[in-house]
């Protein structure tokens, strides 16, 4: 005969076991602790359990989730937080993401187009989404892997890392993201589909302020004929640095000078008779600076003289000193001087002039139309890869662009639902209010849409 229940208890409480949770058979043995929780194996049906685990779990909610994911909280800091597994975690956020209403379409219902300034700040950024690579074995080896039903170490399919490129652009003055656009490169595909998509909403596009890429000006133009280009000054201004390499020299001619102030006495502007190693090392130190001077001074004069260009203070200015450049620098100042700088210097400075001549009238669009009040860098949208970057590093990649899409489209209307708090300057008064609400988007509306709301809504079917 069997043992009753009770006997089973005394029984089970001698040799250390526990009741299990789901045969009911007191065969468990402990299996050490997790979260200060003990762990239990089930002897009977293999069944592994947690002490007070009968209990039902509060529900998890999934909106609370996806906020703090948005929040650069990773999997792993949510399955922590939330006491569910990584993979639970990344199932949930995945379903409120794809219930989440288009960016695209939030733009088209919402807002008066009308109320954009129209002057675009655009730029590319870099997605990783992992991918697999499928290697084309040669016949030799698939029939050598055919024999053995096994691929050689050397040539085993791999997975790689391959990105993707989303186009977007801020609006000027609202900041706000009317719409972004991810394909497989910063190419005219994916920049057409970007303006397209703009023209269909009826964007009123009257500047776009890119860095120097061509692919973004000749789409906009394909849309908008009449839009105006301004090129970004500071990203051209570091383009003829890292041609000409000046950097490097600027340092080393700097760290000259401040070794060669600290010979001098405080506040005097000579070096006591007395310090006769002082003089000397001075000297030294003179003609080093004056050998570099020499040595760099076309590319060094060149480079300041585009900057002056491109940094004018009106259009008036720019144009007299690039007529400058164009007929008294480089034609009659350059040619007495030719012997004395290398034939590389001279092929740089030769190359980046026929550069800048194609690409002038578009770096000081912002000054031919003041009134316009162009923007001359695209550090806006600069600022937005930035803070995007920042989450990016804590998924380290997508699955697929369809997680990728989803993901992006719900940090960008987080972003536009979100009030500013540190613009500066003549953005001061953005602050306390959200993008969409800069783009005339009533307040009562706004809060109605904040995040979670939002995806409850988009749930009911409205």
């Amino acid at each position: 005969m069997g043992r009753t229940k009770p006997e089973m208890r005394n029984y089970a409480q001698k040799k250390n076991l526990c009741k299990c949770l789901e045969c009911e058979k007191y065969k468990a043995i402990r299996k050490g602790s997790r979260k200060g929780k003990e762990r239990f194996l089930c002897l009977a049906c293999g069944a592994r359990f947690e002490k007070d685990n009968n209990k039902n779990k509060t529900e998890v909610v999934g909106l609370e989730i996806l906020a703090d994911h948005l929040n650069r909280s990773s999997y792993r800091m949510l399955s922590r937080k939330y006491d569910i597994g990584r993979t639970k975690a990344c199932e949930l956020v995945n379903d409120e993401l794809k219930v989440l209403p288009a960016n695209y379409e939030l733009t088209k219902k919402l807002i008066d187009i009308s109320k954009y300034s129209g002057k675009l700040v655009a730029d590319g950024k870099y997605i990783p989404i992992k991918e697999k690579a499928n290697l084309n074995l040669p016949p030799e080896i698939m029939s050598w892997v055919g024999k053995r039903n096994k691929i050689p170490r050397s040539a085993k399919r791999q997975t790689g890392k391959r990105g993707k490129t989303m186009i977007w652009g801020c609006d000027y003055e609202s900041h706000d993201i009317p719409h972004f656009e991810l394909g497989d490169g910063e190419n005219y595909i994916v920049i057409n589909d970007y303006f397209r998509k703009l023209k269909e909403l009826g964007y009123p596009l009257l500047s776009v302020t890119v860095d120097d890429k061509e692919e973004i000006p000749r789409m906009a133009k394909r849309y908008y004929p009449e839009v105006i280009i301004q090129l970004c000054t500071h990203h051209y201004s570091r383009k003829i640095g890292r041609e000409l390499v000046t950097g490097a020299i600027k340092v080393k001619i700097k760290s000259l000078e401040k070794r060669l102030d600290r010979l001098f006495v405080l506040d005097d502007e000579y070096i006591p008779t007395s310090r006769v190693w002082s003089q000397k090392m001075a000297v030294r130190l003179i003609n080093e600076i004056m050998e570099l001077t020499f040595k760099y001074e076309l590319i060094l004069d060149f480079e300041k003289m585009i900057g002056g260009i491109i940094n004018a203070k009106d259009y008036g200015t720019a144009q007299n000193e690039m007529k400058y450049l164009l007929d008294i620098f480089w034609p009659q100042v350059f040619r007495k001087m030719r012997g004395q700088f290398e034939k590389e210097q001279i092929k740089k400075v030769g190359k980046l002039i026929t550069d800048f001549k194609g690409k002038y009238e578009n770096l000081i669009s912002y000054l031919k139309y003041p009134h316009l009040n162009i923007p001359k860098t695209n550090n806006m949208i600069e600022g937005c890869n930035s803070q995007l970057e920042l989450c990016l590093s804590s998924i380290r990649g997508f699955e697929t662009i369809i997680n990728a899409k989803h993901y992006l489209n719900a940090w960008i209307i987080k972003r536009r639902l979100t009030p500013f708090t540190d613009c500066r300057g003549k953005f001061r008064n953005l602050n306390g209010k959200s993008p969409l609400e800069c783009a005339g988007v009533d307040n009562s509306i706004i809060e109605k849409l904040r995040i979670n709301g939002l995806i409850k809504q988009k749930k009911r079917g409205k």
